[in-house]
C-alpha cells in the first residue's frame, strides 16, 4: 500500500457534509501527530485518483470509486461523527510506525 499523506472527503457538491468531515477528521490527525497528512474536500466530480485515501457517505461511495479506483475507500454514516474516523488516524499511524 502506498504511504497515506492525502485523504479526500467527497460528497456531491463538495461543500456542506464533507466539509464539516474534513474539518472533524483534521483535527484528529493533527492531534495524533501528523500535520503533513492533508485532509481537504471535494465534491465526487473532481476526484482525480491522486488522493490515498477517498471517505464518502456509504450511498456514494461506489460513484467515489469510479472516479478514484486507486484510493482506499471508506464509507461512512455520518460525516460528524464516525468511527472509522479513528480507523482512518489508526491506518497513519500504523504506516508511520512501520517506517520508523
Amino acid at each position: 500500500t502506498r504511504p497515506i499523506s492525502n485523504i479526500v472527503f467527497a460528497c456531491d457538491a463538495g461543500m456542506g457534509s464533507s466539509a464539516m468531515g474534513a474539518s472533524v477528521l483534521r483535527k484528529k490527525i493533527d492531534d495524533a501527530g501528523f500535520p503533513e497528512v492533508t485532509v481537504v474536500n471535494k465534491a465526487i466530480a473532481n476526484l482525480d485518483g491522486s488522493a490515498d485515501v477517498v471517505i464518502t457517505q456509504s450511498q456514494l461511495t461506489e460513484r467515489a470509486r469510479q472516479k478514484s479506483p486507486e484510493s482506499i475507500h471508506v464509507s461512512v454514516d455520518n460525516f460528524m461523527n464516525s468511527p472509522k474516523y479513528d480507523e482512518v488516524v489508526g491506518m497513519v499511524s500504523a504506516q508511520a510506525a512501520e517506517k520508523a
